[in-house]
């Protein structure tokens, strides 16, 4: 064997080779964010002991619903790329102004116009809280709030930091630092500035973080295989397709409605996620439809149309509809269900909250 050819070979073997690590590296990251989603941050509760669930230092993402007999009911900014982010910033609407019910809302009020450059310190620091901070200037101009761009001039600036998410309730000392970050702002500028109490403000936080944990919830619906048959990822994915499905970045297969609203995801049960690449080589033993209960603005009609989906995906694939207990799933269950969605419903309007609103989605991100 030649020189040459024993080259070839090696270049060869390790363009497989890297290829392969390439592959590995895209499905475990893949799989990390699936993971993030639909495994780790919640609970698996039962319908017959459903009571919420708290976790010291921060509130669970979501409650896993099983669908049983029982009554339900019972990083930083770069100062650099600030002017190339504030130019191509659009106008803020209403629905992402700042929210007094779950935003801490500072002012600085200046006494000449300037540009949104003189905020310089806030953009440089807005990933630094661990909550989404706004920054609203009001335009001299147009007499209208906005998001800051570089050649308008302003008057007046909002700053909200959202108070909870997912993740929990802001810590006290994170509202603290903000706190006092606007205050130098405010001071280097030469402007007044009014910044909400503190204390009261993580008060008003921790019982609205309380509330969202209350009604934070996931209902699954798992299509599973008899015995040790497996399902094929092509015949998954032609299915899914089929009914309207479409396969994103992170794995899973989502279902949207006809404003583009999304209503429910159907991702693998077992730890692979749906690769477009990988997924004619994956075999499964159960697949699961998931409705994340708070993000869906008509709950009960999207719980129908995941049902009847659930029924044809198991006729066509040969499976059974079980929960995370593998208890097989009948419509009674089902029934129980479609109250404990309209319950929640109410709940949330109680609360201004409306299920798939913007408050909502911003309360349960």
């Amino acid at each position: 064997m030649s020189k040459l050819q024993v080259a070839l070979i090696l270049i060869g073997a390790l363009f497989v080779v890297g290829m392969v690590l390439f592959n590995w590296w895209q499905q475990r990251s893949h799989r990390r964010r699936t993971e993030s989603l639909f495994e780790s941050k919640h609970d698996d509760v039962l319908l017959d002991d459903f009571k919420p669930v708290s976790i010291e230092g921060g509130r669970v993402e979501h409650k896993l619903v099983d669908i049983g007999d029982e009554d339900p009911l019972e990083e930083s900014v770069l100062i650099d790329d600030f002017a190339e982010e504030i130019e191509s910033g659009p106008a803020a609407s209403p629905l992402h102004f700042a929210d007094a019910e779950i935003d801490y809302i500072a002012e600085i009020q200046t006494n000449v116009a300037i540009g949104a450059e003189e905020m310089a310190e806030v953009f440089r620091r807005k990933y630094d809280f661990g909550k989404r901070v706004g920054v609203y200037g009001l335009n001299i101009d147009s007499g209208c709030w906005e998001e800051p761009h570089a050649r308008p001039k302003y008057r007046n600036f909002k700053i909200s930091l959202q108070l909870v998410d997912r993740s929990g309730v802001i810590s006290l000392a994170k509202l603290s630092e903000f706190r006092d970050m606007i205050v130098g702002v405010a001071a280097h500028l030469g402007a007044t500035e009014h910044c909400p109490e503190i204390n009261e403000a993580h008060s008003r936080a921790i019982l609205l973080d309380k509330f969202c944990a209350e009604v934070d919830m996931l209902i699954g619906i798992n299509v599973m295989s008899r015995g040790e048959e497996t399902f094929a990822g092509t015949k998954i994915r032609g299915l899914a397709e089929a009914a309207g499905f479409r396969l994103e970045s992170d794995g899973t297969f989502k279902y949207f409605d006809e404003h583009g609203a999304h209503l429910f995801s159907l991702c693998n049960h077992e730890p692979a996620v749906f690769l477009p690449d990988g997924i004619r080589h994956l075999s499964t033993h159960g697949i699961t439809f998931l409705l994340d209960v708070p993000r869906v603005a008509q709950g009960r009609q999207a719980f129908d149309q995941m049902i009847t989906l659930a029924k044809s995906f198991s006729a066509t694939l040969g499976g059974v509809l079980v929960d995370d207990k593998r208890l097989m799933l009948n419509d009674t269950g089902f029934d129980k269900i479609r109250r404990l969605l309209q319950e929640i419903k109410l709940k949330m309007e109680s609360r201004q909250i409306a299920p798939g609103g913007e408050r909502a989605s911003r309360l349960f991100s």
